[in-house]
């Protein structure tokens, strides 16, 4: 892949409804930074991982339109990373990789990548194939690629439902995407200040305090579960062992 992506060239915006969420697993971080810089003016939110154990875990959530996936990381290779993917969901994937020979294209293919794409590629390209293999799912992937699946905890973005052991929670749209901003990083730390930038379009008065008050009538409608807890003079994590 290029790393040095050619400015003139960007593509003017292509975003589909919704902002596509793309989940880039390499361990190159450089790459990821410069690929993460990229896309985003593009219309995408990205995010990464550095790992292929770390990949399984946030890839396993769902929420994502699209993983990015090299083959060669640490931990877990990519191949492994894409057959467990494909045991949970058909969330389209796109593996980028500097293994480009064709046993290992024909390989990943088999598994049930979308596409394969050298890292010797450029990012235009790169852009191309993804807005491709978007268009061709549609969108439309598996339950567990919508539903963010947390203990027995499931949101799904798409319908902005929520179910705690199958039966719906009422949520005010306030309320649901401050659960949905915890889910997306669900095991991670969120501080109050991250949370309100990433609710920022709902009825919050723009303090962080607004935040603990949603978080308690959170916990009310939740019930028994208690998924979210609080990290003293941190915030607040999502996460099936909470309690």
């Amino acid at each position: 892949m290029a790393q040095n992506p050619d400015k003139s060239a960007v593509l003017a915006p292509e975003t589909p409804m919704g902002t596509p969420r793309l989940l880039l697993i390499d361990d190159d971080r450089k790459l990821t930074r410069l690929l993460a810089d990229y896309l985003r003016p593009q219309g995408f939110d990205v995010d990464a991982v550095h790992d292929g154990a770390e990949g399984i875990r946030r890839a396993s959530a769902g929420g994502w339109d699209l993983i990015v996936l090299d083959l060669m990381l640490p931990a877990v290779d990519g191949f492994s990373v894409l057959r467990h993917l494909r045991t949970l969901s058909d969330v389209p994937v796109l593996m980028l990789t500097g293994r480009g020979g064709d046993e290992d294209r024909i390989a990943g293919l088999d598994m049930g990548a979308d596409d394969y794409l050298p890292k010797t590629a450029s990012a235009r390209e790169l852009l191309s194939r993804i807005r491709a293999v978007l268009r061709r799912s549609g969108g439309h992937h598996g339950a567990r690629g919508n539903a963010i699946v947390v203990g027995p905890l499931s949101i799904d973005a798409t319908s902005r439902l929520a179910r705690v052991d199958g039966t719906s929670v009422e949520l005010t749209p306030a309320e649901f995407d401050l659960l949905l901003a915890l889910a997306r990083h669900a095991g991670e730390v969120r501080s109050r200040e991250q949370l309100l930038e990433e609710v920022r379009d709902r009825e919050f008065t723009g303090v962080e305090r607004s935040i603990d008050v949603h978080i308690a009538a959170l916990r009310r409608k939740l019930g028994p579960a208690q998924l979210i807890r609080t990290v003293r003079s941190a915030g607040y994590r999502l996460s099936a062992d909470a309690t």
